[in-house]
């Protein structure tokens, strides 16, 4: 099977967020510092010196653009990439769960699953129990090379989270799909595939696999 990541991608990921760290660090010890010398110039005036509303003036300037600096930074910046890095780190350590299913379409939209940018996999699944086909959507990472999916491939993928993280094409257009606009049916016509033959449909398999 493929895998969408990679040993590098996770060292990657963790540099950058090592580096956010040590940036924000620097910033708040730098601000820590300011405030502990305006501080201690306070303390050296007499008391009632009409000079002690300097330090006061500069700490209150100081916080003000600390505070307007750490939110956003930490809130989007570190976020986003303290998600990447969680989801990175659970692919390697989290129960997966292994489907085959037949690719309908990717669907680009703006969509965004934990903070991260995604592409939307949709493929078609067979409800045993309804006996009817069912839409099932999966997410793939914005940032990495699309999949050479074809409709009506069927494929092998490993999921995390929802996210495909290893996938593989089974067999290339064996299941002709018309086009139907409705967001949970599908057209589907056999070519000389026989439901009734497997009941699983294809070999089509849900199960949780753990590395």
């Amino acid at each position: 099977m493929i895998k969408v990541y990679t040993d590098e991608d996770f060292n990657q990921v963790y540099e950058q967020r090592k580096k956010i760290l040590y940036v924000f660090l620097g910033v708040a010890l730098v601000y820590l510092a300011a405030c502990i010398a305006c501080l201690c110039y306070h303390i050296s005036l007499p008391f009632g010196d009409q000079k002690s509303i300097i330090p006061k003036i500069i700490v209150g300037v100081l916080t003000a653009i600390f505070v307007c600096f750490a939110f956003p930074f930490l809130s989007i910046k570190f976020y986003r990439v303290n998600k990447y890095y969680k989801m990175l780190y659970a692919i390697s350590h989290v129960i997966k769960n292994k489907e085959e299913n037949y690719f309908v379409k990717f669907e680009k939209d703006t969509l965004q699953k934990d903070n991260i940018d995604t592409v939307t996999c949709v493929f078609m699944t067979w409800n045993r129990k309804k006996q009817e086909w069912m839409r099932r959507e999966v997410y793939f990472d914005a940032e990495k090379e699309l999949p050479e999916f074809g409709r009506g491939d069927l494929v092998r993928y490993v999921t995390q989270s929802n996210f495909i993280v290893e996938y593989e094409i089974l067999a290339k257009s064996v299941l002709e799909i018309d086009e139907i606009d409705e967001y949970d049916e599908y057209g589907a016509q056999y070519d000389g595939y026989n439901q009734e033959d497997e009941d699983s449909g294809n070999g089509q398999e849900n199960n949780n696999v753990q590395e």
